[in-house]
């Protein structure tokens, strides 16, 4: 059950990967207001980075648009040309928190200050996808997994959890620190390439 569960939960991850990509995709195409914009089959799979195999990148595109229009951040339509699509104004409020999350980036100091930046989490059963995101944000951020809902990190990263914090809308269910020594040390230093 396990594995069924992990597969699961890495399946959506990576839908929702393409979703957000897409969405920003088309942000980043349209004009300010949002107007109409067509993008050829070809160019969204070259963007999206979309492999041809098994699976069909035009499939997942079509996936991608139906479920963002699903959740009200997107209208399109096909077209002899490509895909039509306009974003919604909850579609550009998204599209504006994704390029904010997409711009920070954590600074790596040229020396460690040998402290680590632990986030541990508790969050509800019934928020298990915002659960989820969490992990996937940590882990594309470049945190360590010390135990599911325990992650470091070697540099100051106060900033991109706030921001995680009030736009997940995670208050005290997120708790970071900054703390002069962890149990497994050493794998954790040589994961980040530490001394």
């Amino acid at each position: 059950m396990k594995k069924s569960l992990e597969t699961d939960v890495r399946k959506r991850a990576k839908y929702e990967k393409i979703q957000d990509k897409t969405l920003l995709i088309i942000a980043r195409l349209t004009s300010q207001s949002g107007r109409l914009m067509f993008v050829p089959d070809e160019a969204l799979i070259r963007r999206l980075k979309l492999k041809e195999g098994n699976n069909n990148p035009a499939y997942k595109i079509r996936e991608a648009f139906r479920k963002l229009n699903q959740k009200n951040l997107i209208m399109y339509r096909r077209t002899p040309y490509g895909w039509s699509a306009r974003l919604t104004s909850e579609g550009k409020r998204y599209a504006k928190k994704l390029e904010l999350l997409d711009r920070i980036k954590l600074e790596k100091p040229a020396k460690w200050d040998k402290r680590w930046r632990v986030v541990i989490f508790d969050i509800w059963e019934r928020r298990r996808p915002v659960r989820d995101k969490l992990r996937i944000m940590l882990k594309k951020a470049g945190f360590y997994k010390i135990q599911n809902s325990v992650w470091a990190y070697p540099y100051d990263c106060e900033e991109l959890i706030a921001f995680l914090k009030v736009e997940m809308r995670l208050g005290s269910g997120v708790l970071y620190m900054i703390v002069e020594g962890i149990e497994q040390n050493q794998k954790i230093q040589s994961y980040f390439g530490l001394k």
